[in-house]
């Protein structure tokens, strides 16, 4: 990044504003900080966006991109409080959800965040952070936890509701093989709770997430844990797609679902 030069006065303002906006520069912000005026507020930004110091995300949305250079400046780093501070209401869901709970020891380059707001552009790439954004209806807001990152709070799916997610839509990770490898890493693990998997499941309002459920835990022999909480009798009639990714052609009557050929289930010794 190639930066003009800036005046030691203008380089401390620069400095007050990015640490009190810890990530997200507004004119607003920076005519209550500066206390100047919003038009003058938005002209500085104008300059210093030419200048280099500073990025336009979008209309009246700046970040940070110069930090090296001035002394006290911090620029917005973590993707976590991007993601938030631009596409609020939401959360952290996804591959970056599956990382956060250590489901994957895969390293994955772009940040998943679910939000309520409708976006054109689902794979925006602001700086060099890559995001994949899902909007959901609000009353499938639910299930998240506080994480605190750089003193700024921000919602991640919980772990049950990680894997919720993935059932109720398994081409965010893209499909339901890698689905099947993380629900196997979140039944190993502290968190598994087939109650709150069956309640969310109900809450999200997708009768097919626990047709997923209920077969993927068949495939894998969890015989025991099916018939304790009589999975069979919670589906719903009609046959739905296990898989929508892929090509569907079998049929399993037992759980309503079509389901590619490759998918079998293990015998019960």
């Amino acid at each position: 990044m190639i930066t003009k030069g800036i005046g030691n006065e203008y380089r401390r303002k620069l400095a007050l504003i990015v640490n009190v906006a810890k990530g997200i520069i507004a004119p607003k912000m920076v005519s209550e900080t500066l206390n100047i005026s919003q038009q003058e507020a938005g002209r500085v930004l104008s300059r210093w966006n030419r200048q280099g110091w500073i990025k336009r995300i979008k209309r009246g949305v700046y970040i940070p991109i110069a930090a090296e250079d001035i002394t006290g400046m911090c620029s917005i780093e973590d993707s976590w409080i991007l993601a938030d501070r631009l596409f609020s209401p939401g959360y952290i869901g996804g591959f970056s959800a599956i990382k956060h709970w250590d489901f994957s020891e895969q390293l994955f380059e772009t940040t998943t965040f679910f939000t309520s707001k409708k976006i054109q552009d689902r794979h925006p790439v602001i700086g060099n952070t890559k995001f994949h954004l899902k909007t959901i209806i609000d009353y499938k807001m639910f299930g998240t936890q506080v994480v605190w990152r750089d003193n700024t709070k921000i919602l991640v799916s919980d772990p049950t509701k990680t894997i919720i997610d993935l059932l109720d839509d398994p081409s965010i990770v893209g499909g339901m093989r890698i689905v099947k490898d993380i629900f196997l890493e979140y039944k190993e693990s502290n968190f598994f709770n087939v109650e709150k998997l069956i309640s969310y499941a109900e809450k999200m309002g997708n009768k097919t997430i626990l047709k997923r459920l209920g077969f993927l835990m068949e495939t894998e022999g969890f015989y025991d844990l099916i018939k304790q909480y009589e999975l069979p009798s919670k589906i719903s009639s009609g046959y739905s797609l296990f898989d929508p990714g892929v090509e569907n052609t079998s049929v399993i009557r037992k759980w309503n679902l079509k389901i590619p050929t490759i998918w079998k289930i293990r015998k019960n010794d």
